[in-house]
């Protein structure tokens, strides 16, 4: 359970930062505040590698050991 938290949270901001980064490049249509505007698309790109990041740390974690309770 502890791997899969990073993994949801990671795939979240990398759709996010995706949708940003698209949205500041003009990929997408509309005429809101983001479209074409490089901060967005700075600012989406530095999301989809935080996520990335993410996805990858809950990835290659180990899972904790089991204290053991013999005595």
């Amino acid at each position: 359970m502890r791997r899969l938290i990073p993994i949801i949270i990671g795939v979240i901001v990398l759709l996010v930062g995706i949708g940003w980064a698209s949205q500041g490049a003009g990929m997408m249509g509309g005429s809101s505040l983001m479209d074409n505007n490089s901060t967005f698309l700075y600012l989406g790109s530095f999301l989809a590698v935080v996520g990335l990041a993410l996805i990858a740390f809950g990835a290659i974690s180990k899972p904790r050991a089991k204290p053991s309770t013999t005595m």
